[in-house]
This record gives structure tokens, C-alpha cells and sequence, in this order.
């Protein structure tokens, strides 16, 4: 009931329907109307014509509607946090994998949604504008500007294209801090005691930053040597880091708009929603390019889970389902329908991701098929501990080579085998109680005289495998047949084994 609860609130409110939007822009509206109480009671213009009635009218109105908005905020913070369970996984596992495991944590994320700066600004803009004394009520204004733009859609689309770049954004500042606190304590030194208007390092930092930014206001002027000499170079210094800075925040927008414009969350979303039984790529970078292509090769249901916006944007033009986001996100997992998947493929270039994502993914759904990239003999370990079928790049390569060393018609018929889009494929087909190949002999089938189908292998239902099982082999059930056909025959004795499979 609950989590039916939590998806009720976010999709009426906070999604994309048409009572979200409606949702929006009434509050943007009641913003807009509490901006402009707000002027009027400070006397700025004349709106409640000498009577603070209308004034407390709107001001009660402004605090219902956003303490409204506040609580169904905090319901959301709270399912969203007991939906959070650590991965049920009795394994020794790495430091960094239980650390982001703690921070999953109800606790965690509780505290977390309380001290955000979106919640406290939800806090003081619910306190009443005339509650505080002059100085502070700014605050109270501040909170309320930024309660209306939160629902702006363009506003939250900037303001995540920020969070993508804070790490250099905060690199910057940094730097800027840096530059502008040495400039500070130079012209102190240099100019303390000839120029009368750097009385204090303020005085001088004021100068720093107005120098720095190329304002120029002229109040403050260097009048010694070093200080002309500071003043060059935070000149310079100041037009090269604006514009580093222009040019971080420019790409922050470019990317975030790059990624609206893939995305197409909406219609994403709905084919994604029907999803079952379907494979999961998680990663679209060399491997993942060659295991999508497979998949729709077969003609298989899958979504791929892609961080980087132009490799997504490549596998949106190929005409893939793709969800833009990191797969180690239990989130981004869910939506992609991880409980209701068949496979999972962990092609991430990062082993350490790819085992937390397969840690997520079997805690959710515990029967998935999981095929992992392994970097290294001790990433193998791990996937094999934790239920997964690993496949070494490097290791696979170096069979390969030494295949077609040895055997190199033998490597060639393979490679035809695997990658060939007109000649022959290989199957697998699980035989069921009701098949109709179920308990017979080999030849007593018509697989080979009707569809054409070789079969190379038979593994039983204890796991066992019979390479080129014989004539009078007993097709059991439970058992699955490894065969070996054109596409057109596979894929009409898939049709017969996928009828006897309902």
C-alpha cells in the first residue's frame, strides 16, 4: 500500500502528467502572489490600498500551500528511504562497496533529505514573512524565489546540469580563492601603509575580487609597484577564469540540453514499463556496442542503463531503449525493470562498479542471469561468489589467437557460427513437461529431417552436457539442446518450443 502510495504522490504531483503540470504552475502562480504580498507589505506599492487584510489573506493562502507541498515532500523522503535495503549478500566484499552500502541506509538518506538545501528552503518559506525581524526577512524572500523556480522545469533541468559539472566548478573556485586570498595579503603588504584606502585585508580583498572580475569600480587604486604589478596580473587571471568558468557552465548546458533532447524520457519510459523477461546492458562502450547488436541480432527485449550522454545519444539513433543514469543507482535499476528481467549484462569499463550493480541487481531479483566483463583474475572471483558467468577480454582474446593458431579452418567455422547475420546460428531451446520432444530418442524426432537442426549438445537438468549426443539418447525433461541451424530453421523451431513452453 505504501510504495502504491509513494507512486500515486509522485506521478499526481512531481511526474509528467497533465495534474503535475497543473500541480506547477499553481504553485509557481501562489509564488508569484507571495512575491508580491511581500512587496506590498513592505510598502514598495499600494496593494492592499491601507488595509493589511488582503496582505494576511495571501500570506495564508502562500503558507498552506507550501507546508501542503512540504509534507508530501517529506512522505516521498520517507517511502524512498524504507525502500532501501542493503543487499542481502553473505560475502566478504570490498571497503567501497560496504561504504555505499551504509549510505543507502533509512537512516542516511532521512538525515540526508533534512539537511538538503532544498528542504530548508522549503522550511523558511513557510515561516511567516512579517514573523521575522527586517534584516532576516530576506531569507524568508530568498526561500521563496527559489520555492517558485524549483518548479520551473527549465530551472531544474539548469540546475542538474550544474550538479553534473560541480566537480570543476569547484576545482574553479577553488583556484579563484586561492588567487584572489594571495592577491589580498600581497597589496596588504605592498600598499597597507601608503595607500589610505587599504586600511584592513577586507579593504583589500574587496579590491582582489573587483579587480579580479574586471568590475573596476575605482574606489581602490594600486599605488606602488607590486600592487600595479598584483592588479596585472588578477587582471589577466580574472578574464582567463571567467571565461574557464563561461566555458564549464556553457557545457553544463549544452550536455544537459543534449540530454533532454536523447532522452525522450517519456516515451522511453512507457516502452520501458512493458517490459518482462527482457535483458539488461549496463554499459554501451565497445562490448556493450557488440552485445546490443547480438541482442537485436536475436531479436531479444532489452534496455541498455548508459552515464554517458553521447554514447546514449548513439544508442538512441540505433534505435535502442536506453535509460541515462549510472547502473550502480538502485533507481536507475528499477527502472529499468531489473525484478522482472531475465539477464543482466555488466559491461561497465569499472570492475568495482560492475560488482556493485550485480550485488543491486541479485538483491532485487535473485534468479537474474548475470554475464560480467572481468578486468582481472580477482574481479572473476567476485562475480562467481556472487552468482555470476564472467567473460576476461583479455583471456578470451588470447584463446581466440591461439584457435586460429592451431586450428585455424576450425576458428574460421566458429567465427562464421557467431557472427555471421545470413548463414548459420546456434540455439539453445529448454525442453518442457509439454513439448513434444519431451521422453523421445533423438531419432525419433523430426528436428533434423523437418527443421534442419543439428544438435551438437544436450545438457540435462543436473547440469550435465553430452557433446554430440547419439541417436538413441533420450531428450529429458528439464534438459536443453545446444543446436545448430540456418536463422530461418531456428526461428521456426523456436516458435514450436516457445508453444509447448505456455
Amino acid at each position: 500500500m505504501k510504495k502504491n502510495k509513494e507512486i500515486d504522490i509522485q506521478k499526481t504531483f512531481y511526474g509528467s502528467s497533465k495534474s503535475a503540470k497543473l500541480y506547477r504552475f499553481s504553485m509557481q502562480i501562489t509564488t508569484a502572489i507571495s512575491l508580491l504580498a511581500i512587496v506590498g507589505y513592505d510598502n514598495a506599492i499600494p496593494i492592499y490600498i491601507g488595509s493589511p487584510k488582503i496582505y494576511k489573506i495571501l500570506e495564508i493562502i502562500t503558507i498552506f500551500a507550501f507546508t501542503f507541498d512540504f509534507i508530501l515532500k517529506t512522505i516521498l523522503a520517507f517511502e524512498k528511504a524504507n525502500q532501501k535495503k542493503k543487499p542481502q549478500v553473505r560475502l566478504k566484499i570490498p571497503l567501497f562497496i560496504q561504504k555505499k552500502q551504509a549510505s543507502n541506509s533509512k537512516a542516511a538518506c532521512i538525515i540526508s533529505y533534512f539537511l538538503s538545501a532544498g528542504t530548508i528552503a522549503n522550511i523558511l518559506a513557510i515561516i511567516p514573512y512579517d514573523y521575522l525581524p527586517y534584516p532576516y526577512r530576506i531569507l524568508i524572500l530568498i526561500a521563496r524565489i527559489l520555492k517558485g523556480a524549483s518548479f520551473s522545469k527549465s530551472v531544474q533541468e539548469l540546475t542538474e546540469g550544474l550538479k553534473e559539472k560541480a566537480f570543476e566548478i569547484s576545482i574553479v573556485f577553488v583556484i579563484f580563492f586561492f588567487i584572489i586570498m594571495g592577491s589580498s595579503i600581497v597589496m596588504l603588504i605592498a600598499e597597507g601603509h601608503r595607500n589610505p584606502n587599504i586600511r584592513s585585508i577586507f579593504d583589500a580583498i574587496w579590491w582582489s575580487i573587483v579587480t579580479f572580475t574586471t568590475v573596476g569600480y575605482g574606489d581602490i587604486t594600486p599605488i606602488t609597484p607590486i600592487g600595479r604589478g598584483v592588479a596585472s596580473f588578477l587582471m589577466v587571471m580574472g578574464i582567463s577564469g571567467i571565461a574557464l568558468l563561461t566555458g564549464i557552465v556553457s557545457s553544463a548546458f549544452t550536455d544537459r540540453i543534449l540530454k533532454l533532447k536523447l532522452n525522450t524520457e517519456e516515451i522511453m519510459e512507457k516502452k520501458i514499463e512493458k517490459l518482462s523477461k527482457h535483458f539488461i546492458i549496463c554499459g554501451f562502450g565497445r562490448v556493450g556496442k557488440v552485445v546490443a547488436k547480438e541482442m537485436e541480432r536475436f531479436k531479444k527485449k532489452f534496455v541498455i542503463i548508459e552515464e554517458n550522454p553521447e554514447s546514449a545519444r548513439e544508442a538512441i539513433e540505433n534505435g535502442y531503449l536506453v535509460i541515462i543514469g549510472s547502473a550502480t543507482d538502485e533507481e536507475i535499476l528499477k527502472k529499468a525493470r531489473v525484478k522482472e528481467a531475465q539477464g543482466i549484462a555488466l559491461v561497465m569499463d569499472s570492475d568495482a562498479d560492475n560488482i556493485y550493480t550485480l550485488i543491486t541487481a541479485k538483491d532485487e531479483n535473485k534468479n537474474i542471469l548475470a554475464v560480467a566483463r572481468a578486468n582481472s583474475e580477482d574481479s572473476v572471483k567476485k562475480f562467481v561468489k556472487l552468482g555470476a558467468k564472467t567473460i576476461s577480454p583479455y583471456q578470451s582474446s588470447g584463446y581466440d589467437i591461439s584457435r586460429m593458431l592451431i586450428s585455424p579452418k576450425t576458428a574460421e567455422l566458429v567465427s562464421i557460427v557467431m557472427q555471421s547475420d545470413t548463414t548459420i546460428e546456434m540455439g539453445e531451446f529448454y525442453i518442457t513437461k509439454k513439448s513434444p520432444y519431451a521422453g523421445k530418442k533423438i531419432k525419433e524426432t523430426d528436428i533434423r529431417s523437418k527443421y534442419n537442426l543439428i544438435i551438437i549438445a544436450m545438457i540435462g537438468k543436473d547440469k550435465t552436457t553430452k557433446f554430440n549426443p547419439k541417436a538413441n539418447d533420450i531428450i529429458e525433461i528439464g534438459s536443453t539442446l545446444i543446436c545448430v541451424g540456418t536463422k530461418e530453421d531456428m526461428e521456426k523451431f523456436e516458435q514450436i518450443i516457445s508453444q509447448s513452453s505456455f
